[in-house]
């Protein structure tokens, strides 16, 4: 037997053997609705009901175990609606209700106020400012986890496994020792992207869970809190209306069927950031300060988007690319470099790569909606990112070298959810839009690595590049469709926004 195959199939045991096994000791109680949701839910270490039915409205109910326990009392838990109007009774915005109704803000002495019997999943430092020894042993037990991870990347048809969640996808890059390990063994080399293994979810999730200092920096930012029902309908549709054709990173279908499921609604960090982007193009008055801005509303939206990313709140790397997003529709000043779209874009390109969205996924087992979905995040970020560099002066971040994602294309914005009657049908005007917007964007690249670039200054201009980009331009004013295309006696928003581009 050669050498190679015997220093395989040794670390493969080894792998099977450090695998960690469940017990009891680390079961997890989960909702039945954050389950089906497959959203990290927290009602074993902060009580029932949860954070995300708290802030949805909706019952807990936890499954029966199917062994013998004792009968715990329910704690009641409206601790989430305890910050309705400090933050947000200046602009009208309060808890999200079905029957769009504000509800009464509690009193300082109101029991809402107060979680009972909650603890932190994790222990805070010591009084020396180390780790308690409940943190050290969750670290451990973590890091053994892991081990199993590499061994679930090692079993038999692991590279061909369906991948049914999209946003829980392990990338492997072909220079990865763990990626030359897996191609070895199972012979693969044209696969890249992964199911990530369903057993890592408790162990890191315990691990990472928000503790109760940060639920309650949470509450005190009001990110649990939702608009009433009506004014979060039209910051909805102003966001689908005027943003998402820029930035059509979502799927309308599948945000919209689980919007109007209050069994199974959105992801909480999503839907903030989604706020935060409609409230830039939204008029509604309720939305306004007293001069008429609604960048006090917006700025209320974002803080509470960015406290529910800061406390690792969402698990869904999808999720997140699409959050952060929209999360660079916020932005100070010019002067400001930690809170802007060129921040913002950078982070979702770093998470969006670290999931490989970056590489094509039409030989993954991703499904045909998910591939069309990663395919329009993927060039969307491209745009953002040689848009924002010639906005503001800045580097790109996508080297094109290092991406082989298929051209995005007309097929891509079909969003078959299995509804014959589907009631969001791509809009022509903003399909075309994009592809030709992703296009210019591909010259403003050129442009900025022949004209503007560092390296361009220590080299002669040349006459070749030049022409180069005005023929790039040309071919591009010439091949523009015509829904598209501005001219003065049929102006028309998107062919002129396009244009003010060219």
């Amino acid at each position: 037997m050669p050498r190679s195959s015997v220093v395989l199939d040794e670390i493969w045991q080894y792998l099977e053997i450090h695998q960690q096994i469940p017990n009891a000791a680390t079961e997890v109680v989960i909702d039945k609705t954050c389950h089906s949701r497959k959203v990290r839910c927290d009602a074993a270490s902060l009580g029932v009901p949860c954070t995300n039915c708290v802030a949805f409205s909706i019952e807990c109910r936890i499954p029966v175990p199917k062994r013998k326990r004792t009968n715990a009392s329910k704690i009641k838990d409206d601790a989430a609606r305890s910050v309705n109007h400090l933050l947000c009774a200046k602009h009208n915005i309060y808890e999200y209700s079905e029957t769009s109704e504000p509800q009464q803000p509690p009193t300082p002495s109101d029991p809402r106020l107060v979680r009972q019997n909650s603890k932190p999943t994790i222990p805070p430092p010591g009084p020396d400012g180390l780790p308690s020894s409940q943190q050290v042993e969750a670290t451990a037990t973590h890091q053994n986890s892991s081990q199993g991870v590499m061994a679930q990347f090692m079993k038999p048809k692991f590279a061909r496994a369906p991948i049914k969640e999209a946003g829980r996808v392990a990338y492997l890059g072909e220079s990865s020792n763990l990626s030359l390990l897996v191609h070895d063994r199972h012979g693969t080399t044209d696969v890249v992207h992964y199911p990530l293994p369903e057993n890592i979810r408790g162990a890191r999730a315990r691990l990472t869970e928000p503790d109760q200092i940060e639920i309650d920096i949470l509450q005190q930012r009001g990110a649990f809190l939702l608009p009433p029902r009506n004014l979060c309908d039209e910051l909805i549709e102003s966001y689908f209306k005027w943003v998402a054709p820029v930035v059509p990173i979502i799927s309308r279908t599948r945000f919209m069927k689980r919007y109007k499921d209050p069994k199974n609604p959105p992801s909480l960090l999503l839907i903030q950031a989604i706020l935060l982007a409609g409230s830039r193009v939204c008029t509604n008055p309720q939305l306004m300060d007293a001069s008429g801005s609604t960048t006090p509303a917006a700025m209320t939206f974002y803080k509470r988007a960015k406290a529910l990313y800061d406390a690792n709140y969402e698990d869904d790397r999808i999720t997140i690319v699409q959050a952060l997003i929209l999360m660079g529709w916020y932005w100070e000043g010019p002067e400001d470099v930690t809170k802007n779209v060129f921040y913002w874009t950078r982070v979702a390109i770093v998470v969006a790569q670290g999931s490989g969205m970056h590489r094509s996924v039409e030989a993954s087992q991703l499904s045909r909606t998910d591939k069309r979905l990663w395919k329009r995040v993927w060039w969307t970020l491209f745009t953002r990112d040689r848009s924002v560099a010639v906005a503001l002066g800045r580097p790109v971040s996508i080297n094109t070298d290092d991406t082989d994602v298929e051209m995005v294309s007309e097929e891509d914005f079909i969003e078959d959810e299995g509804d014959m009657n589907n009631e969001y049908a791509p809009d022509t005007i903003h399909v075309q839009f994009f592809l030709q917007y992703v296009k210019l964007c591909e010259i403003m690249g050129l442009v900025l690595s022949q004209q503007y670039s560092v390296a361009s200054k220590s080299r002669r201009t040349n006459a070749i590049d030049l022409t180069h980009s005005d023929m790039a331009l040309a071919d591009w004013l010439q091949n523009c469709p015509r829904e598209v295309y501005w001219e003065r006696s049929r102006h028309h928003f998107w062919s002129a926004l396009l244009h003010s581009n060219y």
